[in-house]
């Protein structure tokens, strides 16, 4: 008989170990999920940042998905400084499936609200409190980085990032009958009921369109407050394929339809 533990997030056991996440925490009402891969020029900074900016109101928790430049050991570090944060290591299986094991550890957890922003420097800590203290009966409160009251900050975007987030967009609110400006924002509060009672399976860059597909036949209630657009750096990957505009603006419709149709639209 195997007398191996299940993996463990650290400080629900001992420290240091890839698999594990950290319990030494007071649960707090929001869950801040943070996906990383292969951030290790960042991820420290932003670390620090956004316990500064939430440790009031907010536990972290760091999905790190497998990166290969040193990002884990950086990661264990800060927990080491730190422990009252959550850092979890698993294999490489993309963007949706680090936010996936984040929304069912928050719910697993009780924590009413979860917050979810990326490491890439595109998303400033300090606004996590605008998002904590939005009128908390709406479902999901989305960031904007095409908003009008949004800030251009740093070089200016890829001209192919902003043509397929804009078809995107104008295709979900036509579909839907809505009105948001920023598909693809990774910035957004959700409460935690709302996101329990369904499986979600996208697990790389496409998970935002399986989930605007399970809020619309949901009817979750939408707002969205404005974000500044940061861009430090042109030359961040999708993955080979990916990067050709054609292949992931269909890489995205598909998983789009692929969606619906599992939810029975």
């Amino acid at each position: 008989m195997s007398t191996s533990k299940p993996p463990l997030l650290k400080g629900e056991g001992q420290a240091g170990s890839r698999g594990e996440v950290n319990t030494l925490l007071t649960m707090k009402e929001f869950l801040v999920i943070i996906p990383v891969y292969n951030e290790k020029s960042t991820v420290y900074d932003v670390a620090l940042r956004t316990i500064a900016a939430c440790l009031d109101f907010a536990d972290i928790l760091f999905v790190d998905d497998g990166s290969s430049d040193g990002t884990n050991v950086v990661l264990d570090s800060i927990q080491k400084e730190h422990p009252y944060i959550f850092v979890h290591h698993k294999k490489n299986a993309g963007y949706g499936s680090s936010l996936i094991f984040g929304f069912e550890f928050g719910a697993k957890k009780n924590y009413p609200y979860l917050i979810t922003m990326d490491c890439d420097e595109q998303h400033q800590p300090k606004d996590l409190e605008r998002f904590a203290n939005y009128n908390r009966k709406i479902d999901v409160v989305s960031g904007s980085r095409y908003a009008p009251k949004s800030k251009s900050i740093g070089i200016v975007p890829p001209e192919d990032r902003v043509e397929i987030n804009r078809r995107i967009t104008t295709g979900i609110n036509k579909k839907y009958g809505w009105y948001i400006t920023d598909a693809f924002c990774g910035f957004k509060r959700y409460t935690t009921s709302s996101l329990k009672n369904y499986k979600f399976t996208e697990n790389g860059y496409a998970f935002p369109m399986e989930f605007w597909a399970y809020a619309k036949k949901n009817n979750l209630s939408l707002a969205e407050i404005a974000v500044d657009k940061i861009y430090i750096t042109d030359d961040r990957s999708f993955g080979e394929d990916l990067d050709k505009k054609r292949k992931r603006y269909k890489y995205y419709l598909e998983a789009w339809r692929s969606a619906e149709r599992n939810l029975n639209f």
